[in-house]
């Protein structure tokens, strides 16, 4: 369920002519547009003669454009907002509600402090909130809850915490801490001395959030690896969800520890002493180039209907995204990326279901491959429904000069991350879904930590053969019962043959297969499989030919194997919609879906060729992907992978 809430597909871009926040004479809304620049400097080094190196230094400057919400009166705006959640998340919505009502809100905005977890509890279990707070993100069980009262989850990111370890100012021994060291300082040493011998033999005194707080759950995701039970068996342990018990009971003695966000060291910075991690200090500087170890982002949640029912909180949650960054230093956190920001002003403008004026983010510029200077093979495998892309783009990369090899091996998406993350074979990593939490623990017990660069959207296809005179269009109630229990095409419909069913589908490790299993049969795949006159393959093309042998024969697998065949299929409408570029972009079209690659930033810095490889993918996919057959990711998303390839790929 998590690829519905993630699915970013960006709007048709129009200037928007809506009112909003209620007031009825805001015929075009305020569009502003702001341009930040980011200045990324890279080393060119080109050996002349044996003996003679020119070192040059190029700096290219990427554009991200910031999106503008429409405007939002204060004034103007009526009625309440109820919210709770992340303690670490409340100084931040403090600080933007009241700058809200500063302005002329004069309802009432309600933001209780409970920690994360029990935020989204009152949010998806009892229904409670319009807002939820969140210092982590939603958890898979907590959108299945919001779902069962009819929520749909909507993710809103809105800054960057560091957390803080911090002790009182009276402690003059500790100033720097490593991350073993914080292990055990959580855990299971009963003094000081037991970290460090030339520390005091004095009882370490623990004060910490509660196991409610998403800052209690990154801590032990960080430090104890997921597992939260050495940090609570500690001795001399004390909790609280209130960050200002916890500051309290630090100050109060020379030999406590706690952590909590850094906005509540900073407002207590008089009484507390900041640990540095590894010898990194906390800040903008540390936090953005990620040399700061604890460093998360903020959130917060809320649920179309509940924006649309409540046009108070829609209101509210535009501003919030409009002017966190005008109070986000004061309060003492980070801002996030404006690719990040851009992304919540996009989901926000589709729960609204507006476009947004300005459009798009623009496009980011990675540094420029020649492929003439790369060298070294890359080595990569997975999705059959990323193959065909992937292929095109290699070709490309060879066009233009690359002599050495690229294996692309078409064995599923499962497959292809069994490869890169338990065996450690590729460099690569092609996926139709995103990867999954067992698969990421696989990578990192081998030391890998995967990074994932979205490169395009596929409508899945259902297909019969060409010869099929009787189908072309199915709802997804009839899909659900072609693939599974009914044995003829007449248990369909009455007035269609009563001939066997014949099923072609991929196999299960493959990501159309995934993805299907989770549309069609709310991810149970055990009707899909049970089903008669079944016939299984990781091989698209061994499906093709199997549906085109028979007119009573159907089958599914990605669009750009009906495009390529399309001279013997007949690809199916879902509820009456043609997948096309419109239906897909605009979320009409039901069978819809990224496409990932994945890699490493050691894979890359070790082996130059596969970051360049990636660069290339993500610089020219856009100029094949149409030929190919699939649909070009948001510009917002591919912005997102070049985002994170530069954070893979550090400067010299």
């Amino acid at each position: 369920m998590r690829l519905k809430l993630f699915a970013v597909l960006t709007l048709a871009l129009v200037l928007l002519l809506a009112a909003c926040g209620g007031s009825s004479d805001a015929t075009e809304p305020e569009t502003i547009t702001e341009t930040v620049q980011v200045e990324v400097t890279r080393t060119v080094t080109e050996t002349e003669t044996v003996v003679e190196t020119v070192t040059e230094t190029e700096t290219v400057v990427e554009t991200v454009e910031v999106l503008a919400l429409p405007a939002v009166d204060p004034l103007a705006v009526s009625g309440d907002v109820v919210s709770a959640g992340s303690s670490t998340v409340f100084p931040l919505a403090e600080a933007v509600a009241e700058q809200f009502r500063n302005e002329g809100y004069s309802g009432n905005i309600t933001i209780d402090s409970i920690g994360s977890g029990a935020g989204f509890e009152r949010f998806c279990v009892a229904g409670e909130t319009d807002v939820s707070n969140a210092s982590r993100p939603i958890r898979d069980t907590e959108i299945e809850s919001c779902e069962a009262i009819g929520r749909t989850p909507i993710e809103f990111r809105v800054g960057t915490d560091a957390l803080a370890v911090t002790v009182s100012a009276e402690n003059d021994f500790v100033t720097d801490v490593t991350l073993e060291e914080l292990t055990a300082i959580f855990s299971t040493a009963e003094t000081w001395a037991d970290v460090r011998s030339d520390w005091p033999a004095e009882p370490i005194q623990r004060f910490i959030p509660g196991t409610d707080s998403g800052t209690f759950d990154y801590f032990v995701e960080e430090i104890f690896d997921e597992d939260e039970a050495p940090a609570l068996s500690a001795s001399n342990l004390q909790q609280s969800e209130d960050d200002n018990v916890l500051v309290q009971g630090i100050t109060g003695s020379p030999y406590a520890i706690g952590f909590f966000g850094y906005a509540y060291y900073q407002e207590n910075a008089d009484s507390l002493t900041i640990l540095n991690i590894e010898g990194v200090e906390p800040s903008a500087t540390s936090v953005e180039d990620g040399s700061y170890a604890l460093a998360r982002p903020l959130f917060i949640y809320s649920d179309a209907t509940i924006m649309q029912e409540k046009p108070q909180v829609a209101a509210y949650i535009n501003y919030f995204l409009s002017h966190v960054n005008e109070v986000i230093d004061e309060v003492g956190y980070f801002p996030s990326s404006t690719v990040a920001l851009n992304n919540a002003k996009q989901s926000w403008a589709n729960a609204q279901n507006v476009s947004l004026a300005g459009g798009q983010t623009a496009g980011v510029t990675l540094p420029a491959v020649d492929p003439l200077a790369v060298s070294g093979d890359v080595v990569s495998a997975g999705s059959s429904t990323v193959f065909p892309l992937a292929e095109a783009v290699a070709e490309l990369f060879r066009n233009e000069g690359y002599s050495d090899n690229i294996t692309i091996d078409s064995i599923g998406s499962g497959a292809g991350l069994e490869r890169f993350c338990v065996a450690g074979e590729t460099d690569v990593a092609n996926a139709s879904r995103p990867i999954r939490d067992s698969e990421i623990e696989s990578c990192e017990a081998i030391g890998r930590t995967p990074i994932e660069f979205r490169v395009g959207t596929d409508a899945l296809a259902v297909t019969v053969s060409a010869e099929n005179d009787f189908v072309t269009d199915v709802t997804l109630e009839e899909l659900t019962a072609i693939f599974s229990t009914a044995e003829t095409w007449a248990d369909v419909r009455a007035e269609w043959p009563a001939e066997p069913i014949q099923r072609f589908i991929p196999g299960t490790d493959s990501g159309t297969f995934d993805y299907f299993v989770e549309e069609i049969f709310d991810e149970d795949e055990a009707p899909a499989l049970s089903a008669s006159n079944l016939q299984q393959s990781e091989d698209d093309n061994v499906l093709v030919q199997g549906i085109t042998g028979s007119p009573y024969a159907i089958g599914f697998f990605g669009y750009a194997y009906y495009q390529e065949n399309q001279d013997t299929l007949t690809i199916l409408n879902i509820e009456g919609v043609e997948p096309s570029a419109t239906s897909v972009e605009d979320g009409s079209y039901p069978l819809a879906r990224p496409l990932f690659i994945y890699s490493d930033a050691t894979i890359m810095q070790e082996k130059p060729q596969v970051a360049d490889y990636i660069n290339f993918f993500l610089t020219n996919v856009n100029e094949v992907i149409d030929e190919v057959g699939y649909f070009p990711a948001s510009t917002a998303a591919l912005n997102q992978a070049k985002v994170n390839w530069l954070n893979a790929n550090p400067t010299p």
